[in-house]
């Protein structure tokens, strides 16, 4: 068991709010809909109201229709009957429905709030979650949370006001009966509040069980080619099995803690047996009618129910308090910085300049250190190194994913942490090794959500990234389905559509990571000629290990070990600076084909 299942079974888990505050939080995402929430709570109020005639309607066709041969009698009594079980029927429906759309707006609104987080946290904690954690606050956990305004209301607190009126009519026909039928409550409450932190304990750690085996899934599925490609399928297959297990394990133990609640249910059918041996001699006596008796009886049933609910939301509650726990522990992880995008200062001229940079991940592991270059506008400015460099960091830093840990880096000459991440990012292209493409039309992902964009300028941007000739060539041009991923296109194609993407709605900025070392050389030729055209009129920086796609480049940053070696053009570096001459000579690039 997990430390944090541990700390949950005592009723609190370290760095997270208490069941209180988490309740009072889940609440509140229910507060925008509460006008429908108080025309069900209302249309609950008259079940709860309504249905305590049905004893004394019984009661009077016993005692008042058949025992007293009141024919006359029968027919309203029965249309009362009638007519109430429809009012019921139609109130609890309005009142389930209502609770219905108040949780699945309420968990809607939470799960919204979850994908805005996701977006708007740090690089460096993200990397540091499984992708299935996330989802499966997504998924389990908000389906864990989503029925506790039902709970709540529905089988929580008015079933306790049914309780109240119960008792009171008991209480008012007969005191001793009532008496016995009050003192039976505390045996029902007592048992769940005594399983509380076990309950919530149980639902955190299937909560986690069911996150690992999301997480395990996300990753084989994704990575299904590499399986299949080592035979490893039956110990991808071992390792699920071993998750399921755990989270089996973990269901039957929640199953268990829920169950033990029901031996309430042991003890009121004692009591009632108990109750039905001490009246049943009266009622033959005739000291109370069959009728009351029976009405009496009918009470008593009425009594257990709404205590079984009570009970049961109790459970049900601590249930969802265990999967909020996890939620809200994620929703509190501090996001990116972030100002008002209005405010952010324009980009017009895309100049971009480092300025004695240093960044870390880690406090003992610096990454860059004193790093310093400037590229003027409407240049290419490449940046070469070995693998660790700190190449990939120089990007996140340029698009604030992360912050540099002292000078600054500017664009236009504003600090970056002066604009806000979204208004910064929306002046940049930026095109990766391994393109992220989206299921759906090419069309589509051009334009990326940007529906300002028209068809001229989806197709204008295809055309200068070499995408054109072949979006038009197949059956269904500009709206093909690329599948997920972008599957149904090869990695040439797919990387064309990205630079398209990329340069789309004309940004100042063109960002390219490694965006051609992973193509054929066919594939790398079209894509060069298309980067080629795009980062004309542009400011254009430029990671690349393959340095014969750097060479025209005009102005090369060496960066080795987090610090700038040197700086200068293709030829000057390789005349003088011995790590850019080595990697030259291991790729086979000689100065003289500069020029060609």
């Amino acid at each position: 068991m997990s430390a944090q299942v541990k700390a949950a079974t005592h009723g609190t888990i370290a760095g997270v709010p208490g069941a209180w505050t988490t309740f009072r939080r889940l609440l509140g995402y229910a507060r925008p809909y509460r006008v429908t929430g108080g025309l069900a709570t209302v249309a609950a109020v008259g079940v709860s109201v309504l249905v305590l005639a049905r004893p004394w309607l019984m009661k009077l066709l016993v005692d008042d229709a058949f025992g007293a041969g009141n024919a006359e009698l029968l027919a309203p009594v029965l249309i009362g009957m009638a007519s109430l079980e429809t009012a019921v029927a139609t109130l609890s429906y309005a009142a389930e429905y209502g609770y219905a759309r108040v949780g699945e707006r309420a968990m809607n609104d939470l799960r919204a709030g979850i994908l805005h987080h996701t977006h708007r946290l740090p690089l460096t904690s993200l990397r540091q979650r499984r992708t299935g954690d996330i989802v499966a606050h997504f998924t389990s956990d908000a389906t864990a949370i989503g029925g506790v305004y039902r709970h709540v209301f529905a089988e929580g607190a008015l079933p306790g006001l049914r309780v109240m009126a119960v008792v009171a009519i008991i209480l008012a026909v007969d005191w001793r009966f009532g008496l016995l039928a009050v003192s039976l409550i505390p045996f029902y409450a007592l048992l769940p509040v005594l399983l509380q932190g076990r309950v919530q304990g149980a639902s955190h750690g299937v909560q986690e069980a069911m996150a690992s085996l999301s997480a395990l899934l996300t990753e084989f599925v994704g990575g299904a080619r590499d399986l299949k490609a080592f035979n490893r399928e039956n110990w991808a297959a071992g390792r699920l099995w071993a998750e399921a297990r755990q989270l089996w394990r973990g269901r039957l133990r929640l199953v268990v803690v829920q169950g033990v609640a029901a031996i309430q249910m042991v003890v009121y059918w004692g009591a009632s047996a108990a109750i039905w041996v001490v009246l049943a001699p009266q009622a033959v006596d005739g000291q109370i009618t069959v009728g009351l008796l029976i009405a009496l009886i009918f009470y008593l049933m009425m009594l257990a129910e709404p205590v079984r609910l009570i009970v049961n939301s109790y459970v049900e509650i601590q249930t969802a308090l265990g999967a909020a726990r996890r939620v809200f522990a994620f929703l509190d992880t501090p996001e990116e910085p972030s100002g008002d995008v209005a405010a952010s200062p324009p980009i017009r001229d895309g100049e971009v300049r480092f300025e004695r940079v240093d960044f870390s991940y880690t406090d003992d592991q610096p990454v860059l250190r004193e790093v310093s270059f400037h590229a003027t506008r409407g240049t290419t400015l490449a940046v070469v190194g070995p693998s660790g460099a700190g190449k990939t960091t120089l990007i996140n830093l340029l698009l604030r994913f992360v912050d540099p840990a002292s000078g600054r880096i500017t664009v236009d000459g504003h600090d970056t942490g002066a604009f806000d991440p979204a208004a910064l990012r929306g002046s940049f292209g930026v095109v990766f090794q391994d393109p992220m493409l989206f299921e759906g039309t090419i069309a589509e992902n051009i334009h990326f959500g940007r529906e300002e964009l028209t068809e001229a300028q989806v197709e204008r941007a295809a055309v200068i990234a070499n995408a054109h000739d072949f979006i038009t060539a197949t059956e269904h041009g500009y709206v093909t389905r690329i599948g997920e991923r972008g599957l149904r296109l090869s990695g040439g194609q797919a990387q064309r559509v990205a630079i398209a993407r990329a340069i789309a709605d004309d940004p100042r900025i063109l960002v390219l990571d490694e965006a051609t070392s992973a193509l054929d050389a066919e594939s790398e030729r079209l894509a060069q000629e298309a980067l080629a055209r795009a980062s004309q009129g542009r400011t254009t920086i430029v990671i690349a290990h393959r340095l014969a796609t750097v060479r025209r480049a005009d102005l090369i940053v060496v960066l080795d070990e987090g610090r700038v070696l040197d700086t200068g053009r293709h030829e000057e570096l390789y005349a003088r600076c011995d790590l850019y001459r080595r990697l030259c000579d291991l790729q086979f690039v000689q100065p003289d084909s500069a020029s060609d």
